[in-house]
């Protein structure tokens, strides 16, 4: 629920102010005369919201699509059982000192 809020958070105000910085310093001032700033975009971009423009709402929830997207990629799903699978793997033996430890095998440099 963190990361949802968090991620729509990130499409709702920090992406359109990229979008704004990008576009004011590649493309020129936002709007017509020196009323094109940031709470201007911010304005439009609610505006365009609550009129319901399609675009303006994949802009605020592409970061929480996108890593939801992503997440249910890489889920991890339980593997259903085969006919290899059900079968016990061979047991291994390792051999056991009269204590009940297990030996370790000696290695020595002659």
């Amino acid at each position: 629920m963190i990361l949802a809020s968090l991620l729509l958070a990130l499409g709702l105000f920090v992406l359109p102010a990229v979008i704004f910085w990008i576009g004011a310093s590649m493309l020129g001032p936002y709007g017509t005369g020196q009323s094109g700033n940031l709470g201007t975009f911010y304005g439009d971009f609610f505006g365009d919201m609550a009129s319901g423009s399609v675009r303006t709402w994949c802009l605020a929830l592409g970061p929480l699509v996108v890593v939801s997207l992503v997440r249910l990629i890489f889920l991890r799903r339980p593997e259903e059982p085969t006919e290899t699978s059900e079968a016990s793997p061979p047991r291994t033996v390792t051999p056991k000192s009269p204590a009940g430890r297990r030996v370790e095998p000696r290695i020595s440099l002659d």
